[in-house]
C-alpha cells in the first residue's frame, strides 16, 4: 500500500492549511474518522505520494465527509461513486479550499464504502474499479 499525501482546509481559509502523509490503513481511517465527526462538511485531496513529481498527479481523489451527514461523497477524475443523478433530487456541498463543491445528493455513499474506496486508491494508484463511476453533471 502507497502512502497517500494530504491536502485540505477545514476553516475555509488558504492560511489553514493542513497537509501530511497518510501512511498505511490506520492512518487513512484515522484521517477519515476526523474528517467525518467534523462539525462542517470539507472536502480533501488525495494523491498517491509516490506521485509527488509530477503535477498535478496522475490521479487525485477527493473525498468528503462531516457536517453531520451519515455518508461522504468521492470524486475523481471529473466522475463521483453513488448512484447516477443529477441535482433535481437535492444536492449535499463541502467546503474545499476557500470554495464550496455541490455534488448531486444521489452521489453519497456510506462511510464504509468511502473507506474502501479509499483503501483501494492506496493500494493501486487508480480509480477504484470496485465501485461504479458516474459523470459529475
Amino acid at each position: 500500500m502507497s502512502d497517500l499525501r494530504l491536502w485540505y482546509c477545514v476553516n475555509g481559509h488558504s492560511d489553514r492549511r493542513d497537509e501530511g502523509m497518510l501512511d498505511g490503513v490506520e492512518a487513512i481511517d484515522s484521517f477519515l474518522n476526523r474528517l467525518a465527526e467534523g462539525e462542517r462538511a470539507v472536502m480533501a485531496a488525495l494523491f498517491r505520494a509516490e506521485d509527488l513529481h509530477v503535477f498535478p498527479p496522475q490521479v487525485e481523489m477527493l473525498v468528503g465527509l462531516g457536517g453531520g451527514l451519515d455518508g461522504g461523497v468521492v470524486q475523481c477524475d471529473g466522475m463521483h461513486c453513488g448512484s447516477a443523478g443529477d441535482f433535481e433530487g437535492g444536492a449535499v456541498s463541502y467546503d474545499y479550499v476557500e470554495s464550496r463543491r455541490d455534488l448531486p445528493a444521489s452521489a453519497v455513499i456510506p462511510q464504509a464504502q468511502v473507506r474502501a474506496v479509499l483503501h483501494e486508491f492506496a493500494a493501486t494508484g487508480k480509480r477504484p474499479e470496485t465501485v461504479v463511476w458516474h459523470p459529475i453533471r
